[in-house]
């Protein structure tokens, strides 16, 4: 059973890339996008007991053609899939003079891996866990023989990197980049600012005044040389198009001391336009250093997307459904769990404009059935009083407002292990009745899975890091609960940690949860009002097709007509070119119904 240890992550720290030890695919041929740095953990000599070098000393760098092992010990395939003439537990039979050898993580000590991997020539050591994530390696009595640099990087990178390994070119430096280069200003995906959520409504984010992104990063210098006036900037874009941009204040460095280097965080304004569009926005973070010696962390890309109904803390695709690059399960090798839930949070001041309607995931087989397997996804109101994560919250005012379960049939819906799966809240009855649950403004609440087999692991999305983010704003992003057997159950704040964001995605509904009582004629209130260039008309449930929008100044004159096709979502209706004032809102639909409503425009 594939299983990853759950981070213990209480308290709030601000944990920068400093140019310490990395692992960096250098050249790949094949592949170009494989380029960069994974994430990884080196066998240090001080928490290993091994003569390993020291990586924080740039000397001890190492660069080098990446190539499996072979013990040649047979040809099948273990149990996590991986081949296990790969996992170097025997002594490796292919020459590997000069190489980086790649091995697989497996039922051998590392140590004895590594071993193997130097006497057949190879300069350091590449062990590929059979989880998600990089392991602090461990061994038996041979540690003291390895004097090469060895590393652990998770599944998915070995994943990616396999058949290119194989096909022969890909490179990888491991080492520390401080003092490598004189020049080098960088930052990493951990140290940029992104959105605090990755999807969210059209109709909680009308205008910048309801939802804006603060934009910056933090930059460090690992070069040798300190650096003045340099820039880092941002461009932010929709449909191809730039929509904001803005250039630091010049940002000074110092060299480093030892391995410590000088980290700068440059403030790249707020992005709060006149109104949102619905659809993605790109950013694209620059560290603008014109002789930089190693550009391959001077760029760095993320985005938001403006749906008509998803909220979600991962990535979502071009079907607003969450991104899923792995699946995580709780480690029972010493404790054993009855259960655990998966959280995502959401907090909106005008959430009182929606509903809640249900959740979207996917669990991932452990083995190769999920057939008859059980998840709920479930909704608490987070009733603790705290202002932001330097106050630690307690978990200990939860409320259970909404609930679902979903009962995986494989003669029925096929294999959907690892698919996304769309469950309404419900009633619980039989039949089973749908029940949004209205939303309170500035209210905290938690969208979560709750799993109680050993048989599922939930999709999450290791895509993006939340570190710097986090930094940013103080709020919480995906707590986790687990409940050890006979014990109280334990919510962690920060999950599996920042670089890991459960993918699951809440179903809003922008009506029901509106208060009618601001409505004009049965139709719903539009916001925002006063309306500055864009305004969003909320309109009743069993109204679909073409729409006739009049509007008329309080003389009667008609000012703007236009058509639209709704199909149960939200008018968007551009004001921009209507003067300051007060005006009627006129709405006919194709059953001749009518609904209408006074709007200012102030601008």
């Amino acid at each position: 059973m594939k299983k990853i240890t759950l981070s213990l992550v209480f308290l709030f720290t601000i944990t920068l890339i400093n140019g310490q030890v990395i692992t960096k695919i250098t050249q790949s041929p094949n592949n170009p996008l494989l380029l960069g740095v994974i994430n990884s953990i080196w066998a240090d000599a001080a928490s290993t007991g091994w003569s390993t070098p020291d990586l924080t000393n740039a000397a001890n760098a190492i660069e080098a053609e990446l190539m499996f092992a072979d013990d040649g010990v047979d040809s099948t395939i273990d149990v996590n899939g991986n081949p296990t003439w790969q996992d170097g537990c025997e002594p490796i039979i292919n020459d590997l003079t000069g190489k980086i050898a790649v091995m697989y993580r497996s039922f051998c000590w590392h140590d004895i891996k590594a071993d193997y991997a130097q006497q057949a020539g190879a300069i350091g050591v590449i062990l590929i866990n059979r989880d998600p994530g990089p392991f602090a390696m461990g061994g038996s009595t041979v540690g003291s023989n390895v004097t090469i640099p060895v590393v652990s990087i998770g599944s998915e990178e070995g994943d990616l990197l396999k058949d290119f390994i194989a096909m022969g070119g890909v490179y990888a430096f491991i080492g520390t980049k401080v003092g490598l280069n004189a020049n080098d200003l960088g930052s990493s995906p951990a140290d940029i600012v992104m959105s605090n959520h990755q999807a969210i409504p059209n109709f909680l984010a009308a205008n910048g005044s309801e939802f804006s992104l603060d934009l910056g990063l933090y930059v460090f210098n690992p070069g040798s040389n300190s650096q003045t006036g340099v820039t880092a900037s941002v461009d932010v874009s929709y449909n191809g198009s730039s929509v904001y941009t803005n250039t630091s204040t010049p940002l000074n460095f110092a060299a480093p001391v030892g391995v410590t280097v000088d980290t700068v965080y440059a403030d790249l304004g707020t992005f709060a336009p006149a109104s949102w569009s619905s659809g993605t926005y790109q950013i694209k973070y620059t560290v603008d250093l014109a002789n930089d010696e190693d550009s391959s962390d001077n760029v760095f890309n993320t985005s938001v997307n403006i749906s008509s109904n998803i909220f979600a803390k991962s990535r979502v695709d071009t079907l607003n459904n969450p991104l899923k690059t792995t699946a995580y399960s709780l480690n029972e090798s010493s404790t054993q769990y009855d259960d655990w839930e998966a959280c995502i949070v959401f907090q909106d001041a005008n959430a009182s404009r929606g509903s809640a309607l249900g959740m979207t995931f996917s669990g991932q087989a452990v083995g190769f059935d999920i057939d008859f397997e059980v998840l709920e996804v479930r909704l608490y109101e987070w009733n603790d009083v705290f202002a932001d994560v330097t106050t630690p919250p307690t978990f200990t005012a939860l409320n259970q407002v909404a609930e679902a379960t979903y009962y995986y049939d494989y003669g029925a819906d096929g294999d959907l292990s690892g698919q996304n799966i769309y469950v309404p809240f419900n009633d619980g009855g039989f039949p089973a009745v749908l029940t949004p649950w209205p939303l309170v403004n500035n209210k905290r609440y938690l969208f979560c899975i709750y799993n109680a087999s050993d048989s599922i692991r939930l999709g999450y999305d290791t895509g993006i890091d939340y570190t710097g983010t986090i930094n940013n704003y103080l709020q919480p992003i995906s707590p986790v609960k687990v409940l050890p057997n006979g014990q109280a159950a334990i919510w962690y704040r920060d999950g599996f940690g920042w670089d890991a964001t459960p993918s699951i995605s809440a179903t809003l509904d922008y009506t029901t949860g509106i208060n009618n009582s601001a409505a004009v004629n049965n139709t719903l209130a539009p916001y925002p009002n006063p309306a500055l260039n864009l305004l969003s008309i909320p309109v009743r449930k069993d109204v679909i097709g073409d729409v006739t929008v009049e509007i008329f100044d309080l003389a009667g004159k008609l000012v703007l007509s236009e058509k639209q096709t709704i199909g149960n979502e939200q008018l968007r209706i551009n004001v921009a070119s209507i003067s300051n004032g007060t005006y009627v809102f006129s709405l006919t639909f194709t059953d001749d119904s009518k609904d209408s409503f006074k709007v200012s425009v102030n601008r």
